[in-house]
């Protein structure tokens, strides 16, 4: 007995006989028109009153004209020379179209050229969306239907890509303009110019100060326009990098009259803070006096004091020398 095949393997027989049939069609055709145009198939002989005219889509007949008395079709069915006028056309016009003539003897004028013309649909004007992945690329897709081919520009310039999506390296293509061309054989449109905007141009960036007490100060670098991609980094007023992150954690007192920058900068742009400054603690004893630091006057102080000291020694000494003389 033998075993039936599975209605799986029958649905995937049929699909693929359907898509080489669909295939095969499109490849078979002369001469392609779009929906909705005129189109003439050209009788490539010439006519005399006296012929029989008929005209055949693929075995059906839809014009006869015999010594110039229409019996099936219109007269504005064929132009003067017996060509056949096709408008306003739709898909259902696809086939091929033959003619075929008679001589007022009964005489056939042979076999003339048949022309199979195949009625597509105008394409689309496509759109090119963008996707920002995880790692660094940026996906642009082409909006296109089936049967339609894809040409890809980047700043004007075709690629040699012709899939629906286009993968590239962010930092390969920053400001670049990318757009797509879908066509068939009756038609083509560009889509408008799309560009990345995985990365933002970034805003400068202020730091705001928290306190924990008045042991520890947390300074957070804020920025309005943030992506995956923003880098952050602190400095000090000696443009020392100190480390890295949204955020910077430093006791008080060793920071007391400390200036932080926050640097932000991603693959586009970047930008600076301006200086902030712990107000947590506040020391009983200035540490700077005029944005100097106080031992410097205080060291100054000594120093006037001790030159002082020195030159009154040596006043005392002069002194005593000229009265013993």
């Amino acid at each position: 007995m033998k075993k039936m095949p599975s209605a799986a393997t029958i649905a995937v027989f049929l699909l693929s006989c359907f898509s080489i049939a669909s295939t095969g069609s499109q490849a078979d055709c002369d001469v392609y028109a779009a929906t909705g145009s005129s189109f003439t198939v050209r009788l490539k002989h010439v006519l005399k009153d006296s012929d029989s005219l008929r005209w055949f889509k693929n075995e059906n007949l839809i014009f006869h004209r015999r010594s110039k008395k229409v019996i099936i079709g219109k007269n504005d069915d064929v132009d003067s020379t017996g060509s056949l006028k096709l408008t306003q056309l739709t898909k259902n016009n696809t086939g091929r179209y033959a003619p075929q003539i008679h001589r007022a003897d009964g005489t056939s004028a042979g076999d003339l050229p048949s022309v199979r013309l195949c009625v597509l649909d105008r394409v689309q004007k496509p759109n090119v969306t963008m996707t920002c992945t995880d790692k660094g690329h940026v996906n642009f897709t082409c909006s296109v239907g089936q049967n339609e081919k894809i040409t890809w520009f980047m700043d004007d310039e075709a690629l040699e890509e012709k899939e629906k999506t286009l993968t590239r390296e962010i930092k390969d293509v920053l400001k670049a303009r990318f757009s797509c061309n879908v066509s068939n054989s009756v038609s083509s449109e560009i889509s408008l110019p799309v560009q990345q905007n995985c990365y933002a141009t970034l805003q400068k960036p202020h730091v705001t100060v928290n306190c924990t007490g008045d042991s520890e100060v947390t300074f957070t670098c804020a920025v309005s326009q943030k992506d995956n991609y923003v880098e952050f980094k602190w400095f000090n007023k000696e443009n020392k990098q100190q480390e890295s992150g949204e955020t910077l954690t430093k006791k008080t007192k060793d920071v007391v009259n400390t200036r932080f920058f926050c640097n932000v900068s991603n693959p586009i742009s970047y930008h600076i803070s301006d200086p902030a400054v712990q107000n947590c603690f506040k020391p009983s004893f200035p540490t700077e006096l005029l944005g100097i630091s106080i031992w410097v006057f205080i060291g100054g102080g000594a120093g006037l004091l001790i030159l002082v000291i020195v030159t009154a020694t040596v006043c005392c000494v002069r002194a005593r020398r000229k009265r013993r003389i």
